[in-house]
C-alpha cells in the first residue's frame, strides 16, 4: 500500500440532506505527489474537477470512488454515457440521487437540478444572503458527475439518431448552471477520453472554473507471498496530473481503487 493512497474520502460522513448549521465542506484525496503528499480536490474552492485520459486510464474508477464518498454528505447526481451498453462497467449507484444514461435522461436531470439551483438562489435572495451554505436550512452541497461528456453533449459517431435536441438541452443547463454553482453549492465533475478544447463542450468559463486531473497510463507492481517470494498478484498503479483551480500542476500516482 502506498501512503495516502488508499480511498478517496470525505473529511466528514454525516449522511443528512439538510444541515442545521454551515456544513463542513468535503475533501477528496485524488492521490500522493511525488514527495508523497496528498493532493486534495475541495470542491469549495476548487472548482469543479474535469478528467482527461484515454481507455484503461481510470477515469470511470476515480468517478466512482468519488461518487461512493459524496454520498455520505452530498446530493450527487450521475449521467453514465455508457451504462446502457455495458452495466457492469459503469458508475455504481448506492445513494445517488439521480441516475441518466441516456441524452434525454441527461437533459432531464439537469433540468431538474437547475431547478434547483433557481430554488436556492431565490432563497439566498428572502434571508439576504450570499451562499447556500449560510441559509438557516441548509442544503448539502450538489455533486454532478457526468461520465464522458463528449459522447453525452455532442453528436459522435455512437450517437443515437435524434438526440441533438436533448444534448443541447443539457448543454444550455451545463452553462447556466455554472453561472451560480458557487452560490448554489454545486460541483460538476466531468470526464473526457479528449482534452477540454477537443471536446467540444466545456470550454470558455466552464472549463476556466475546473480543476484538471488528466491521467496517463496505469502501471503495475507484484505483490509477493511471503513464504517463497514468488509474485502472486498485480496491484495497478495509475499515473496522472493535477491542477488545481488557481494553483501549479504536480504529477500524482494513484492506487487503483
Amino acid at each position: 500500500m502506498f501512503p495516502g493512497m488508499n480511498l478517496i474520502h470525505p473529511c466528514r460522513a454525516a449522511a443528512t440532506r439538510w444541515h442545521d448549521s454551515a456544513p463542513s465542506e468535503l475533501d477528496f484525496v485524488l492521490g500522493t505527489d511525488q514527495d508523497g503528499t496528498p493532493a486534495v480536490f475541495r470542491p469549495a474552492v476548487d472548482g469543479h474537477l474535469f478528467l482527461t485520459g484515454g481507455p484503461g486510464t481510470g477515469k470511470t474508477v476515480l468517478l466512482n470512488a468519488l461518487a461512493a464518498a459524496g454520498v455520505q454528505d452530498m446530493e450527487v447526481h450521475v449521467a453514465d454515457a455508457w451504462a446502457a451498453v455495458d452495466p457492469s462497467d459503469g458508475i455504481r449507484l448506492n445513494g445517488v440521487t439521480r441516475f441518466a444514461s441516456s441524452a434525454e435522461e441527461c437533459a432531464v436531470m439537469l433540468e431538474a437540478i437547475l431547478s434547483q439551483v433557481k430554488d436556492r438562489i431565490r432563497q439566498c435572495g428572502l434571508e439576504g444572503v450570499r451562499s447556500f451554505a449560510a441559509l438557516a436550512q441548509t442544503p448539502c452541497r450538489i455533486l454532478v458527475i457526468l461520465d464522458d461528456v463528449r459522447h453525452l453533449l455532442t453528436d459522435d459517431a455512437y450517437s443515437t439518431p435524434g438526440d441533438g435536441p436533448a444534448k443541447a438541452r443539457s448543454v444550455a443547463c451545463i452553462q447556466e448552471i455554472a453561472k451560480s454553482a458557487t452560490l448554489a453549492g454545486v460541483t460538476f465533475a466531468f470526464s473526457s477520453q479528449w482534452t477540454a478544447d477537443e471536446s467540444g463542450v466545456l470550454t470558455g468559463s466552464v472549463f476556466d472554473s475546473c480543476s484538471r486531473l488528466a491521467l496517463e497510463s496505469t502501471r503495475h507492481w507484484y505483490a509477493w507471498h511471503a513464504a517463497d517470494e514468488s509474485p502472486r498478484t498485480q496491484q495497478p498503479t495509475r499515473i496522472g496530473s493535477y491542477k488545481p483551480l488557481g494553483g501549479p500542476a504536480s504529477q500524482l500516482t494513484m492506487e487503483n481503487r
